[in-house]
């Protein structure tokens, strides 16, 4: 009887009949393999029989004895190569054997070039199944296996072209459509591509596959819900699906759900253990939350199945970083250079890698900006050795920054302005568009922080709050994914917003700004987030403006003016900046109170139990607390008597408040204290539980080596006396321009030992309970004095508009200055 079109193909292929012999004779290729085997040697038939029934360890043992008595048979080589496969062993040697013996065998070929995708050798599958196509020119399926192929190599061009043609006489395969689809996707035709992957979802609605292809598709183009609804549906329809569970943690970690996000990533981790994608995507969303260590675990799961994999190694080793094992860090990126030599975000980690979390000892800091210059001499080397070297400008937008050096004293304006530089030679020209007439400017704002954070309560939300709308147009691209209740209220005092529910790449990013045509840029905290960084190093409007959410020079020649206080600045600041120091009225900020209130702490208050003395806190990060300050505490206890010095664990980096405190321990055993009576270590506490904290404190003690604005303004408004110490640099006069903005000057001190004079005598107040409060009732008198200082932004506007007029004739006359390498 005569098979039917999709039987097995009696000549024992494995493969249907339609496929393999039809109309070509069944028996003669069947016959054919017979031919090459010895006159008692198993039928051919019955070899197949035997893969097909899934012996195939018993086939093993039979093909090994049968190549050895006929090494010339190429259908006993590529069976051999197909049963080592279908074990998990590797046949592909026995299967390039097979097709040298038999190069005109259809069946080899194909399976030589499964083989090949299956270790991700794209291209060379591609050869195989041309070779395939070339041997049947009418075979629909090696066409497709050859148009797939193209695609994974990333030669989509070719894959287009390959898969349009089997589209001709299979217009209606899902599988096909998905296919070309995402070949589309990769060139960038995502109207094109869409459409296709909606035609599969209705020409096979229940093929999970074609819910995830316009998922992918849906977030390449910002559309991160709907993407969302994609993978769901996929796994709808397979509930097991671990791609579609790895992309939808991704939708829901961008859209800032990240208990959902992690949940994804956990289950599909427990379908399959170490698969890749999932790893560094969980670890990513740690490092979003400061879970580091947990990070580093998923990041060397992932090397397990990736040893070499540059960006994997690159990751790990930020992370590395941020857990203060920069040893280990280095070598993770000195690992990821020998995988991947020209890949320049990791010859930037390794610069930054100069950089530590903190130090043990003054003479440490001390040489951190020499090992940086030394570090950065190196990245410059490697980037002029090579003129014609490629650099992907998307990967940047990753990229270490190098935050850490503003932790560390000093005027670091020269090796900012450097690192920019070397950033800025990596990225490719944009062209100018041109900017249409409008009636009033239009300001955009790009900002990490549009949140309960300093960045917005300090330096953006009053600025947003009194801008005169009649004059400026407001935009906010906000780049972070963490949302609450001022985000909200942000966008409804904006023009127009964007964010990554709507923008997930870089790229995406650079395209808003192209269409939005800003003519002022607004950074409020350049150096805090590697997006916000990659964007201001670009010129994407005329005038490019940074302020001090993050307060040191950005460094970056294309940002034009930096926007302080006038009672942040010494008098010599200009050096300290590569842009154009503009000093604001006050400090340069308009704050207004926010409506918080305290929480209960019992959990504090029982730890502060059996404690005596004056309660001075110590309210930043580890990262500010320098070892040159530490004996200034144990100083403060011989002078202050019975007190208590209450520190909070740092949520970013807890170990480092681990070393702190190690360090603050030995100082005071020095001077004969016993750490156990005046040290206290906290945690981290939530902003209601923090105001608390500070009603029960006498003295808020700022950090010299690096001032804190946020905490001490809100002390002052719960009328907690400050004393803190001016500096040379702005970042160690921020409380200090705080207290003359509010008439407290009596409380800044100008040395050391003025310092420990100042935090005695407050302290000294606070022993008698009648002083201390009226001692408080006076600082809470002297906080509205810092708020709504409408100045501040009638001088921003002020300021932006001549400034603008000025860089728009330089536009005019091509003036503006050559350094701008972005332009």
């Amino acid at each position: 009887m005569k098979p039917g079109r999709n039987d097995p193909c009696p000549c024992g292929s494995g493969r249907k009949y339609k496929n393999c012999c039809l109309g070509q004779g069944a028996a003669e290729p069947a016959q054919r393999h017979q031919l090459t085997l010895p006159p008692d040697a198993v039928d051919a038939r019955q070899l197949v029989a035997m893969f097909q029934a899934g012996r195939h360890a018993e086939l093993e043992s039979w093909l090994h004895l049968l190549v050895r008595q006929s090494p010339q048979s190429g259908f006993l080589w590529g069976l051999l190569g197909a049963t080592l496969q279908a074990q998990g062993k590797d046949g592909l040697p026995a299967l390039q054997r097979a097709t040298t013996l038999a190069p005109e065998d259809f069946d080899a070929q194909t399976a030589l070039g499964r083989a090949f995708i299956e270790r991700g050798l794209f291209d060379a599958a591609a050869t195989s199944f041309e070779r395939a196509a070339l041997i049947q020119p009418g075979n629909a399926g090696a066409q497709f296996a050859l148009g797939d192929s193209l695609r994974l190599s990333g030669r989509f061009a070719e894959a287009e072209a390959c898969l349009r043609g089997v589209l001709r006489s299979a217009p209606d395969s899902a599988e096909l459509l998905v296919c070309l689809a995402d070949t589309l996707g990769e060139l960038g035709r995502l109207d094109e591509a869409e459409a296709f992957s909606r035609r599969a979802a209705q020409r096979a609605p229940e093929y999970p596959a074609a819910h995830f292809c316009l998922g992918n598709i849906l977030c390449k183009s910002g559309r991160l819900e709907e993407a969302g609804n994609c993978f769901a549906a996929a796994l709808q329809r397979a509930p097991d699906y671990v791609p579609a569970l790895d992309n939808l943690g991704n939708v829901l970690q961008e859209l800032g759900s990240r208990v959902k996000a992690e949940e994804c990533y956990r289950r599909a981790l427990q379908l399959a253990p170490g698969y890749v994608n999932a790893c560094t995507n969980l670890a990513r969303l740690l490092v979003d939350q400061t879970r580091f260590a947990e990070a580093e675990r998923c990041y060397r799961d992932a090397l397990k199945a990736q040893p070499a994999n540059a960006e994997i190694l690159e990751r790990l080793g930020g992370v590395l970083v941020e857990l203060g094992r920069a040893k280990e860090a280095e070598s993770c990126y000195l690992q990821a250079l020998d995988a991947q030599p020209d890949r320049a975000t990791t010859r930037l980690a390794l610069a930054t890698a100069a950089l530590p979390v903190i130090v043990h000892t003054s003479a440490e800091a001390a040489a951190v900006p020499n090992a940086f210059a030394a570090a950065l001499a190196t990245l410059s080397d490697w980037l002029h050795a090579d003129p014609g070297r490629q650099i992907r400008a998307a990967d940047l937008a990753g990229a270490q920054q190098p935050f850490f050096l503003a932790y560390r004293d000093g005027n670091h304006v020269d090796l900012l302005s450097r690192y920019g530089d070397l950033v800025a030679e990596c990225l490719p020209p944009r062209e100018r568009a041109p900017r249409p007439h409008r009636d009033r400017t239009r300001l955009l704002v790009v900002s990490h922080h549009v949140r309960r954070h300093s960045v917005w309560d300090i330096v953006l939300r009053g600025l947003l709050l009194h801008l005169d709308r009649t004059r400026f147009e407001v935009l906010i691209y906000h780049l972070g994914n963490a949302e609450d209740e001022e985000t909200a209220f942000a966008r409804t005092q904006v023009d127009g917003w964007r964010d990554r529910h709507t923008i997930g790449e870089a790229s995406g990013w650079l395209a808003a700004a192209g269409q939005d045509c800003p003519d002022v840029i607004f950074y409020p905290e350049i150096g805090m987030s590697s997006i916000a960084y990659f964007l201001a190093a670009h010129r994407l409007a005329p005038l490019q403006v940074a302020s001090w959410g993050h307060p040191i020079t950005t460094g970056l020649a294309s940002i034009d003016l930096f926007l302080s206080g006038d009672l942040l600045e010494p008098a010599n600041a200009d050096a300290h900046y590569r842009e154009r120091l503009i000093r604001l009225p006050g400090t340069g900020c308009c704050t207004a109170s926010l409506p918080i209130a305290a929480e209960p702490i019992p959990e504090v208050e029982a730890a502060l139990h059996g404690l005596d003395g004056r309660r001075f806190l110590i309210a930043q990060r580890s990262i500010k607390l320098d070892p040159v300050d530490d004996d200034l505490y144990a100083q403060i206890a011989v002078a202050a008597g019975s007190s208590v010095f209450i520190l909070l664990r740092d949520p970013v980096c807890p170990w480092a408040t681990d070393q702190v405190m190690a360090r603050l321990e030995s100082v005071f055993r020095k001077r004969g204290i016993d750490p156990t009576r005046h040290l206290l270590l906290i945690p981290w506490l939530s902003p209601g539980k923090f105001l608390a904290l500070l009603d029960l404190c006498d003295v808020f003690l700022d950090c010299p080596a690096f001032s804190g604005y946020t905490t001490a303004w809100q002390a002052l408004h719960r009328g907690l006396p400050i004393v803190t110490r001016e500096g040379r640099h702005m970042r160690q006069r921020l409380a200090s321009g705080l207290l003359r903005k509010a008439g407290l000057a009596d409380n800044i001190a100008s040395s050391t030992d003025d310092y420990i004079r100042i935090a005695t005598r407050l302290a000294g107040e606070c022993r008698d309970a009648g002083r201390r409060t009226a001692l408080r009732a006076a600082v809470l008198a002297a906080a509205p004095a810092v708020d709504d200082d409408v100045s501040v932004v009638r001088s921003f506007e002020s300021c932006l508009l001549a400034e603008l007029d000025v860089a728009r004739r330089a536009e005019v006359t091509g003036s503006r200055h050559a350094s701008d390498r972005s332009t």
